[in-house]
């Protein structure tokens, strides 16, 4: 883990790798476009389509979490769907330009979501609570193998690809944003 950050590191330059960063994208596994990552994450514990509706329709990625907790789960959510879940929405997320260049930026630097709130299961909580107890980061995790993906596909594009082999690491200042 990356202890001795004080600070979330999915912010600044990196807040495309927040759930909560703005920008829309298609969904296939709800056939839906989602606002935020959060908003796709939460859609997706419920097979309830009214749920989704109204998840998908939260104005924020705050509200939408507060509506996904009061869903109907998908049957084994918590003993691996929700990982399948994120894992889902983090591939359709990073299949846009923009979030895609920002994760691709990163290198080989590790991926951390630290946070203040409590969260050991997706991220590394750094508060005096939990300053002795390294967080799983599931999400830091997930958007490493995400980038792997990316970086393997980069490196070998096929031979569909009209890609030179020239391509630079883009600046995450300059990322690419097809939703503005």
């Amino acid at each position: 883990m990356t202890r001795g950050l004080n600070a979330p590191m999915f912010s600044g330059v990196l807040r495309a790798l927040s759930n909560h960063a703005p920008g829309a994208f298609y969904v296939p596994d709800l056939d839906a476009t989602a606002p935020t990552g959060e908003h796709a994450f939460n859609a997706l514990k419920t097979l309830d389509a009214a749920a989704r509706d109204t998840v998908l329709a939260a104005p924020s990625p705050g509200e939408t979490k507060r509506r996904g907790r009061s869903v109907p789960l998908r049957p084994g959510w918590d003993t691996g769907v929700r990982v399948w879940a994120m894992t889902r929405v983090l591939v359709a997320k990073f299949s846009t330009e923009g979030p895609a260049a920002t994760l691709l930026w990163t290198g080989d630097m590790p991926l951390v979501e630290t946070n203040t709130w409590h969260d050991q299961f997706w991220g590394d909580c750094f508060c005096p609570r939990h300053v002795g107890t390294p967080g799983v980061n599931m999400l830091g995790e997930l958007l490493m193998a995400q980038r792997t993906h990316l970086t393997l596909r980069h490196a070998d594009p096929g031979p569909d690809s009209s890609s030179t082999g020239n391509e630079g690491r883009p600046s995450p200042q300059e990322p690419k944003n097809s939703h503005s």
